[in-house]
């Protein structure tokens, strides 16, 4: 489609352009102009308010009163082209009189196509039109039906009614016969060649095939089409078998519409999303068994869970697999050496090192692949559909994005020279958000400054758009919604959350922050009633935040410093690592009731990791080198 130009004119005497449709869209949502700015496409008139023209796709308001008498169209409205008549958005107001009373009924806007449309097809009779956001009231079939009867268009004109018209040989148009030019078209009046008029004269006593010879070729190639169609449908494998009936047995309800879309995990059931616990799933229960404490050696610096009979160690000499029941070794696999971080990517685990990623195969504990990234790895995230996961560099400045199907590289995106953090992203893999914040060590201040970037995971970096936005506060978490309409950011300086909601463009508006406990550091989660949880540290809570509303809606008290979060699989439990001075336990948090159940522990807790399936947890100790699995 050809693009628009349009002229603008803010004040008289002014004018600005040209300008394209959507430049002068964008000025419109940014305030530049009003929205009833007067505005003109190209050179042809008339000029209309910018909320007249489709293709600014602006607001709709009321339609002005129509006056008592005859209304009398615009000079400018009256010469537009058709073409440019097709473009604007009319008020429609059917005007009848009955019993010497006008009624008026007034109708949506409608485009000047569909109304040219109705008027050609006879239709419009008592129909008047004004541009929308003007008072200029015509009558339809005056300004829309280029067909008038000679008497109309003798009034139109403002001629005479008995002077004589005619037809112009070449446009078929309705002219008068006082001159030697179309001005419709510019032809002469003369009757043209054959080959240049609309209609083709034949000779006299031409043959009947030489009269019809053109819808003869049409209707044969139409026949030859539905013929082809049964030929090869006779054809088709099984093109003999019944044909399925995809109708809905009589009696049964209509299936319900929501008006919110629907997140993952979540049906449509009497007009409202409703979750649905995933098969398989569970949490762990109010009094559940312990297995140990079990000694680790002194260099571990993570745990993870790999089925209900192992779990997995991250040890400078590489990642040690020690049983879930006994806490005794069972293999040192030493090519993922100098592991920091244990990240679960569906059946591999991520044994992820200073600068590299080691591959693990969770039933066979081998190796496939090792990833060298050549930076040092801060964090690694895995989407919700467990296809992408995004490595954070911050000394690169970049994110790599790795797909867990083929454990590769696929693209690596730079944000200028920001330190890249924590990252969060929707469950379409098709909105992400990463911030610069970073919770610093025990007694040392939390940095004031801050941003977050928003940008497309599933396009390359040279084609990506990454919006920046300053975040000040120290952002140090970060959450987006599964829809991705909406993401939310923990600012552990300011105590509070920062909802951002994601416009059209793929930048981001804040929205008012929620005042939260003491030091939140992180966010996690629950889809069962579309909430999320923020834990504070110095604060010793659990903020519960409803996402639809954005507010708190609960504060959970906790009797000890809170560590570490993690929510169940089927969205009833969360579990908190709670450390005491001397011993510690962990919180068992019922997220119906919000009742805690304490798990009584020998050591401070300072991490938990939860199972796939949310029946077991493991809790680790970075202070006593210790872990404990709870079941």
């Amino acid at each position: 489609m050809e693009e628009l130009r349009f002229y603008v004119q803010p004040e008289p005497g002014r004018v600005i352009g040209p300008m394209s449709d959507d430049e002068l869209r964008e000025a419109l949502r940014a305030a530049r102009y009003a929205p009833d700015v007067r505005v003109r496409l190209s050179d042809a008139p008339p000029w209309l308010p910018a909320r007249a023209w489709a293709a600014l796709a602006l607001g709709s308001i009321e339609p002005p009163p129509m006056p008592e008498g005859e209304p009398t169209a615009s000079p400018d409205l009256s010469l537009a082209p058709a073409e440019v008549l097709d473009l604007v958005r009319f008020h429609v107001a059917d005007r009848e009189v009955k019993g010497g009373k006008a009624e008026v009924r007034h109708r949506s806007p409608q485009l000047g196509s569909a109304l040219r449309e109705a008027a050609l097809g006879g239709g419009l009779r008592t129909t008047w039109v004004a541009p929308v956001g003007t008072a200029d009231w015509v009558l339809a079939r005056k300004l829309f039906d280029r067909t008038l009867t000679e008497g109309a268009a003798a009034s139109l004109a403002g001629s005479a009614p008995d002077l004589k018209t005619q037809r112009c040989p070449i446009c078929r148009e309705l002219i008068q016969t006082d001159g030697d030019i179309c001005p419709a078209c510019d032809e002469p009046l003369a009757a043209p060649p054959a080959s240049r008029g609309s209609f083709h004269e034949e000779p006299e006593g031409a043959s009947w095939l030489r009269l019809h010879w053109r819808p003869i070729v049409t209707f044969g190639a139409f026949a030859s089409l539905i013929l082809a169609g049964i030929t090869l449908r006779y054809v088709a494998p099984q093109r003999f078998a019944p044909e399925i009936d995809s109708r809905a047995p009589a009696g049964l309800p209509a299936k319900p519409t929501c008006e919110s879309v629907c997140w993952t995990g979540e049906a449509c059931q009497d007009s409202v999303c409703t979750w649905q616990k995933p098969k398989g799933v569970a949490h762990v229960p109010q009094r559940p068994g312990i297995a140990g404490p079990f000694a680790l050696p002194p260099d571990v610096a993570d745990v993870e869970l790999l089925d209900d009979d192992r779990f997995a160690v991250a040890l400078l000499s590489g990642t040690e697999i020690r049983s879930s029941r006994t806490g005794q070794s069972l293999g040192l696999v030493s090519e993922a050496g100098q592991t920091r971080k244990l990240v679960r990517a569906g059946d591999a685990i991520y044994a992820v090192g200073p600068q590299h990623i080691a591959v693990l195969d969770i039933p066979s504990t081998r190796v496939l692949k090792a990833l060298e990234l050549g930076g040092i790895i801060a964090d690694v995230t895995v989407g919700a559909n467990g296809r992408r996961a995004l490595v954070s560099l911050p000394g690169a400045h970049a994110i790599a994005i790795l797909s867990t199907e083929l454990h590769a590289e696929l693209d690596r995106i730079r944000f200028g020279d920001d330190a890249i953090g924590p990252v969060a992203v929707d469950d379409s893999g098709t909105r992400a958000l990463t911030t610069t914040g970073s919770v610093p060590v025990a007694g040392l201040p939390d940095p004031q400054g801050g941003a977050v970037y928003a940008f497309d995971p599933s396009r390359l970096a040279t084609e990506q758009d990454r919006n920046r936005a300053s975040m000040l506060g120290n952002p140090v978490s970060a959450l987006m919604s599964p829809d991705g309409a909406t993401s939310y950011v923990v600012l552990r300086a300011k105590n509070a959350l920062v909802g951002l909601e994601w416009l059209e463009s793929g930048a981001v508006r804040q929205r008012e922050p929620l005042e939260l406990c003491d030091q939140p550091e992180q966010i996690a989660l629950v889809r069962k009633g579309r909430r999320a949880l923020v834990r504070c540290n110095r604060g010793h809570a659990l903020e519960v935040i409803d996402l639809e509303r954005n507010a708190v809606v609960k504060h959970v008290e906790l009797s000890a410093l809170a560590t570490d979060l993690v929510v169940s699989p089927d969205g009833e439990q969360a579990v908190v690592a709670l450390q005491g001075l001397r011993d510690g336990a962990i919180g068992l948090i019922d997220l119906a009731t919000f009742e805690v159940e304490q798990v009584p522990l020998t050591e401070p807790p300072s991490r938990v990791r939860m199972s796939a399936d949310g029946r077991q947890v493991l809790a680790l100790s970075d202070r006593s080198k210790v872990a404990w699995v709870i079941r």
